[in-house]
């Protein structure tokens, strides 16, 4: 007959090669299935930063379009990778970039036409450290200093720098003046960052804002410009500014 002593003991050990089997599933998860499983999910991860990248590019377009006071809100998430067993999420950073297109000048009035670019850039990812930029309507996968567009109906880098060069025009050509009248009436669109924080970086979620405000002037016998190429003299204008800001956090 066993003892109590010796039922104790057969506990123990039971218990013992339990936390031994378990130890040995973990061991063999994390080392088996966990690099797999963690770069499975940076990919997902990645391909959801690039779906933000694009609806930010939709965005832009529908304010130039729309040519009025609006706002929109894009989520980005920075970091990806988090899985079972092993929760510790990349990071990544969103940088915004202003650059001026153009300059022009209404009466005694200058405007700086400016447009802003979005960078996203991982860090201490499993996978590939494959990043996005949007500039100019177009979004790019980027990857160190190469980049190559995402859209897939641009097949080179050079169709999508002709691209963005085509959007910058487009912009430029739709705020000259157009004659209503005896009158003329221009609309000039300007995107910059915002007074805020240009850049943020994390492993959670950020938001891009995009904020449009309106605003509306009256020129009477005035000279307009366009990068110091008088383009009008003498005339009325009514000129309405758009400006678009752009913030993170």
């Amino acid at each position: 007959m066993k003892s109590d002593h010796d039922e104790a003991v057969s506990t123990v050990i039971a218990l013992m090669l339990i936390l031994a089997i378990l130890s040995t599933c973990v061991a063999v998860y994390s080392a088996t299935y966990v690099p797999g499983l963690k770069q499975q999910s940076e990919i997902l991860h990645n391909g959801e930063v690039q779906y933000a990248f694009q609806r930010l590019s939709s965005d832009v377009d529908n304010l130039y379009s729309l040519g009025r006071s609006a706002q929109f809100s894009e989520p980005v998430p920075l970091g990806g990778g988090d899985i079972l067993l092993s929760p510790v999420k990349s990071s990544g950073t969103i940088e915004l970039h202003q650059k001026n297109i153009a300059n022009i000048t209404v009466g005694s009035d200058e405007f700086e036409i400016g447009t802003t670019s979005v960078s996203y850039t991982p860090s201490y990812s499993s996978w590939e450290l494959q990043g996005y930029l949007y500039q100019n309507g177009v979004v790019w996968i980027t990857k160190g200093t190469k980049k190559t567009p995402a859209d897939l109906i641009l097949h080179t880098v050079k169709m999508g720098t002709d691209q963005e060069n085509e959007t910058i025009n487009r912009s430029l050509d739709a705020m000259r003046p157009v004659r209503s009248g005896e009158n003329y009436t221009m609309q000039i669109v300007s995107m910059t960052p915002a007074d805020e924080k240009s850049s943020v970086t994390g492993s959670g979620i950020a938001k891009i804002r995009l904020n449009a405000t309106e605003e509306t002037r009256y020129y009477e016998n005035t000279l307009v410009t366009f990068d110091s190429e008088s383009i009008l003299s003498s005339v009325n204008v009514t000129l309405k500014i758009l400006r678009i800001e752009v913030s993170v956090a």
